[in-house]
Order: C-alpha cells, then sequence, then structure tokens
C-alpha cells in the first residue's frame, strides 16, 4: 500500500499522525490490521468507523475514507510509527 504521513496539531500541544492511503478503509484494511494483531471494536465497525488498537496505537478512520489517524499509546513513538509504515507498505 502506498501512503502519506501527516503530522497536524492535536490537544494539549500534541501531534495527531494522519495516513492517507491509496484505498478505501474498509473490511479488507481491517482484517489485515487484525492479522497483524490489533484488536477490532466491533461497535465502531458497525457505526461505520474502523476502530483498532493494539499496545502501542489506536488507528481510526471513516469506512470508505482514505485517511487513517493514528495515535500514539506509549512513548518511543517515533520509531514504533516507522514500524506501522512498514507494516502498511506491506498491506495490499
Amino acid at each position: 500500500m502506498k501512503f502519506e504521513r501527516f503530522s497536524i496539531q492535536a490537544c494539549c500541544g500534541k501531534k495527531a499522525i494522519i495516513f492517507k492511503i491509496d484505498q478505501s478503509i474498509g473490511e479488507n484494511l481491517t482484517s489485515q490490521l487484525i492479522g497483524h494483531g490489533y484488536k477490532e471494536h466491533t461497535h465502531f465497525t458497525k457505526a461505520g468507523i474502523l476502530y483498532a488498537d493494539n499496545m502501542d496505537f489506536i488507528v481510526t478512520g471513516p469506512i470508505g475514507s482514505d485517511k487513517l489517524q493514528v495515535k500514539c499509546k506509549s512513548g518511543n513513538c517515533d520509531q514504533k510509527l516507522n514500524d506501522f509504515e512498514a507494516l502498511l507498505t506491506q498491506m495490499r
């Protein structure tokens, strides 16, 4: 998958990371994230929102959109974001 990474100002002096991907968020992307250890929150999916998390990140985005918002849960976010980018590169 191809993507662009954007950093935007968020609440309380923090930054939010947005990935603009080359496909629409849907069942395929959700399945791939689950296959890589993310947990899907199905009540969000039923409402039309991708919400998946693991120990490092919360990944959200409206189904049908091409933008994923990624929030870090812990420190060393830069290295973990690089790992997430590698994961996106492997996905199709």
